[in-house]
């Protein structure tokens, strides 16, 4: 529980996602949405086998990419409803603060494209390239 400890702590500033290795290396990104664990997942995708994540807001696209990654526990600040049902149903062992029905968009005005793309999947390697696409969409425009 310690490790966890310094994992949520690490959640300062602009910090908006902390994650901690299996080998103690612990990582932070203050970049928004799913785009610290994308980084991860593209560069070093074993870095999150049985880690420690930490992240102020997880929706499921969030969630399904912490799956695939196959992360050990998670604590999130604002979770929502499809993402915690998400990682329960694959055994994460979850806390958090703050339950919503969905996760909103940076306008205000809708639900996250992210949550929204992935909101009728099961499958964590779709979703995946399901994500990346939407993301490369979205760096078109």
């Amino acid at each position: 529980m310690k490790e966890m400890e310094q994992v949520r702590s690490a959640l300062q500033g602009d910090v908006t996602c902390a994650m901690l290795s299996v080998r103690g290396e612990l990582h932070t990104s203050s970049k928004k949405g799913i785009a610290p664990i994308m980084e991860v997942l593209a560069t070093d995708p074993k870095f999150l086998q049985g880690a420690l994540v930490a992240d102020r807001v997880i929706g499921k696209a969030a969630a399904m990419l912490l799956v695939k990654a196959g992360i050990w526990e998670l604590y999130a600040e604002v979770i929502s409803e499809h993402a915690r049902m998400f990682l329960e149903v694959h055994n994460i062992p979850i806390t958090y603060s703050k339950v919503v029905p969905y996760i909103i968009n940076r306008k205000g005005d809708g639900m996250c494209p992210m949550e929204a793309t992935v909101l009728d999947m099961k499958n964590v390697n779709e979703a995946y390239v399901a994500l990346q696409n939407k993301v490369a969409e979205l760096q078109a425009k």
